[in-house]
């Protein structure tokens, strides 16, 4: 299930992630350790998310590998550690829904969300050059993970595409 898109200004947000390059048919495998890695670096420096955990989609190649992020956001910056490293998304206007189900049929939220920027006449922030896309920011926040709830129609995670000013 899917709710309206929408058009977001977002303030510039700091965060603390790992960065993994990832084939997209591995994602469900290798992201989600990560969170906990992250999770438990923050807890023993005593630092406090401010918000749900994330997946950041920074750019894929022509062998579907991705470069990605698994983390969260904080409220100032921090600097990691050579694992664990301070990003940021940017300041600006983004495109997002809420994808409530299964994360196995995620890939239908991403599809309709760029399907509405197409239909809006709006422009995601993306980068193409040999054969690499660079996204502004596609970004998956969990909400309502299996963390919390054991039933998967109950999942919900916000999609966000950063969109061109």
């Amino acid at each position: 299930m899917l709710s309206e898109p929408k058009i977001e200004y977002q303030t510039l947000r700091y965060y603390l992630a790992i960065a993994k390059t990832v084939y997209m048919n591995k994602i469900s495998q290798v992201l989600p350790p990560l969170i906990s890695e992250v999770r438990q670096w923050m807890h023993t420096n005593k630092i406090e998310p401010n918000g749900p955990d994330f997946f950041l989609y920074k750019s894929i190649n022509e062998n579907n590998e991705l470069e990605c992020e698994a983390g969260f956001t904080i409220d100032v910056p921090i600097e990691g550690n050579s694992h664990i490293h301070l990003g940021s998304f940017p300041e600006g206007k983004y495109a997002s829904l809420i994808y409530s189900g299964d994360f196995k049929d995620m890939m239908e939220g991403h599809m309709a969300l760029e399907n509405w920027i197409r239909q809006k006449g709006l422009k995601e922030k993306i980068q193409s050059s040999q054969g690499v896309t660079r996204w502004g920011g596609r970004t998956e926040f969990y909400l309502i993970d299996p963390e919390f709830e054991p039933n998967p129609a109950k999942w919900q995670t916000k999609i966000m595409f950063q969109l061109e000013e």
